[in-house]
């Protein structure tokens, strides 16, 4: 059966044509890998997915490059407006306050942000940011790999947090604005909702992290991310290739005990991003009979299996 459906396939159904833009580059593999531990300055290229967000032309957010037209954030950083027009998206940025002929700005066409989000703390803080234009990937510019549904972080895992927001609950990052790393463990939800409960005066039957959430940092504060870094990406190594594991989400303060931050599970929204990426590459093709050969070719397999 299988071999009858793919021959009807290729024989009925007009041939393919694929959009014509570059391969891309493997996701999570930075040009430049030298990096500094400790919650310091970053080397330049060391994060080529780092995204600002800029709001009337203020760097507002953090965000991480998925495509060549799409960017992840978080659903929070746009409660201000959610208007395109108002948001560029800068690339490839090293030194906020240092113009860079590596840097892109790029201009949005449209937010999606996603409809379970209610508000700071809620499930659903993510969003996606769609370029006006696809971009060309270069050595300052590449993007991070998504995790699927099933990949799990374990707690104790080191990973990295980036981004350009205050240095202190009441300081901010200081001029040239150096992208800034953080090296923290992965919390298990169990622990980070534990710690939440303490002093919070809420009930423990009642969850304060919720399922689509992990937390990164140490019981005792001192390293955390902080205001401005909301957006920006949370990425662990596995098998060579960072994968972004977390979207800076919400905390209270910065680096106070028993408080580490809370980033949105990317994984938990695999499909949802997909379901966005896919179809803006459908649309953007060539031929019209694309999406029924895709079909049919699935159907074909499923009867296979």
């Amino acid at each position: 059966m299988m071999r009858v459906l793919f021959i009807l396939w290729l024989t009925v159904l007009p041939a393919v044509v694929l959009p014509e833009r570059p391969f891309p580059p493997a996701c999570g593999s930075p040009v430049f890998s030298r990096r500094i531990v400790g919650g310091t300055d970053a080397a330049e290229g060391a994060w080529p997915w780092q995204a600002s967000i800029l709001y009337n032309r203020s760097p507002v957010c953090g965000g991480s490059l998925i495509s060549d037209q799409w960017v992840l954030s978080a659903a929070h950083c746009f409660s201000s407006s959610s208007s395109p027009s108002l948001y560029r998206v800068y690339l490839g940025v090293h030194k906020l306050d240092v113009p860079n002929s590596n840097a892109l700005l790029a201009n949005v066409d449209s937010l999606v942000i996603h409809p379970q989000y209610t508000g700071p703390g809620s499930s659903g803080d993510i969003a996606l940011v769609h370029l006006s234009r696809p971009i060309t990937y270069t050595q300052y510019i590449r993007p991070v790999c998504i995790p699927s549904a099933s990949m799990v972080f374990p707690p104790g895992s080191s990973c990295y947090v980036t981004g350009w927001g205050r240095t202190k609950s009441d300081e901010l990052l200081a001029s040239p604005k150096t992208l800034q790393q953080l090296m923290l463990p992965l919390i298990s939800r169990e622990s980070c909702d534990q710690m939440y409960h303490i002093g919070s005066g809420t009930r423990a039957s009642v969850a304060i992290i919720k399922s689509d959430q992990i937390c990164a940092g140490y019981q005792a504060g001192q390293r955390d991310a902080c205001t401005g870094d909301s957006g920006g990406p949370l990425v662990c190594k596995i098998n060579g290739y960072w994968y972004q594991a977390g979207i800076v989400s919400w905390g209270d303060d910065c680096a106070l005990p028993n408080r580490p931050g809370v980033y949105t599970l990317v994984s938990s929204y695999e499909s949802w991003i997909n379901l966005y990426i896919i179809n803006s590459f459908s649309s953007s093709s060539s031929s019209p009979s694309l999406g029924a050969s895709v079909l049919l070719l699935v159907v074909s397999l499923m009867l296979h299996s």
